[in-house]
């Protein structure tokens, strides 16, 4: 009996001593396969995106929607980002300080400082840490749950693996395994709302071209003819009464600024579908609105200038939880000074303006949160 139960801990033993092995084979394997990229001086990708979203009322048939993407970079302050969408093309240069957004459709364009450590997933709107996942360091990367998946692809060619955060959130990252290996495929969830009970974010790539650009003009934008600059002005609302505004939300209900004086912070965001960077500011918006939603403090996103289905087509189909509210003649904005968007406004709880920002920025949560927590004291 005591012969049984030594020969049983011992297989266990060995049991978990294969798993831990297995899973440092898995870590090497992915550092192994993804050094070309965080060694490289550049590359340019193409690829598409697909949102996959779930609906409460239709949950055998999910929404898909579809963006076609081109990604040019070199060193650590170019890019370049062409992202064609149902709202027309919205191209994204960036060299070095300067951010430049162009909507094609619009015929406009803004310049603002670039955000920090701006990378391939940033750009996309994906979760800024798989920039980190893929670009990061060695010892960021070793500090991660990496286990390898079994795969559709009998040739071993392709590999999917499993990587998990110390955070708990979870991707899923499949790579080809052929002579340089590449990335083809990264998976996020997206997270449950209102509008939809979740669902994912595929980016597939393809055509990669690792050390290639050559011409640096890519990362410079020149404006086409009968496009203008949308210019920012000096910062004026600070330490003023906020404007009192009533709108009206996706189903119909209407809205004051009153209604929360002297009960909540409001944190107001004026953005429009077409505006890239009000794209990539979303997610960390509701990241922070997710934080904080035990506190007294209220987000309110104003979309400005556009019709009502349009607005409430795109919202269903990214899955945003934040109230959105139609400033469909731009009046609201026009009260507030904006001159450029994304825009947010943080007003206090005695209606006074207590902050503004315009763009998206790497640090946009952290400063964004504390600055609400302050107000709240």
């Amino acid at each position: 009996m005591k012969t049984k139960m030594t020969v049983t801990k011992l297989i266990c033993i060995l049991f978990i001593l294969c798993l831990n092995i297995y899973a440092e084979d898995s870590k090497q394997i992915f550092l192994n396969a993804t050094k070309p990229l965080r060694n490289a001086d550049s590359y340019e990708v193409d690829g598409k995106i697909v949102y996959s979203i779930n609906s409460e009322k239709t949950p055998d048939k999910p929404t898909t929607i579809e963006q076609t993407i081109k990604v040019i970079s070199k060193g650590d302050n170019q890019n370049f980002l062409s992202l064609s969408t149902e709202q027309g093309n919205i191209q994204v240069f960036r060299n070095g300080d300067v951010l430049t957004i162009y909507s094609e459709k619009e015929k406009k364009y803004i310049d603002r400082k670039a955000p920090e450590n701006v990378k391939l997933f940033m750009l996309l709107g994906a979760p800024d840490i798989l920039d980190r996942v893929i670009f990061g360091d060695t010892d960021f990367i070793n500090s991660l749950t990496i286990k390898e998946e079994n795969t559709d692809k009998a040739d071993g060619k392709e590999k999917s693996f499993q990587v998990q955060l110390d955070t708990g959130d979870e991707f899923k990252v499949w790579l080809s395994m052929n002579d340089e290996p590449r990335i083809v495929r990264v998976q996020t969830e997206l997270r449950e709302s209102d509008f939809s009970s979740g669902g994912t974010m595929d980016i597939y790539f393809n055509n990669w071209k690792i050390n290639s650009v050559t011409d640096e003009s890519v990362f410079k934008f020149s404006p086409p003819p009968g496009v203008s600059k949308v210019e920012p002005k000096k910062e004026v609302m600070l330490g003023k009464k906020a404007p009192d505004f009533t709108l009206s939300t996706l189903d119909g209900k209407k809205i004051s600024l009153k209604d929360y004086e002297g009960k909540k912070v409001v944190v107001i965001d004026f953005w429009a579908t077409w505006c890239g960077p009000c794209r990539m500011a979303m997610p960390i918006l509701q990241e922070v609105y997710d934080e904080l939603k035990d506190k007294d403090v209220v987000f309110l996103a104003v979309n400005v200038g556009e019709e009502k289905s349009k607005v409430e087509s795109y919202i269903k189909k990214i899955n945003y939880p934040i109230p959105v509210l139609l400033d469909t003649e731009g009046r609201t904005a026009t009260a507030y000074n904006v001159q450029s968007i994304p825009r947010l406004v943080i007003i206090g709880k005695d209606g006074i303006v207590k902050g503004g920002h315009t763009g998206v920025s790497g640090n946009m949560k952290e400063e964004l949160k504390k600055e609400i927590l302050e107000i709240l004291k």
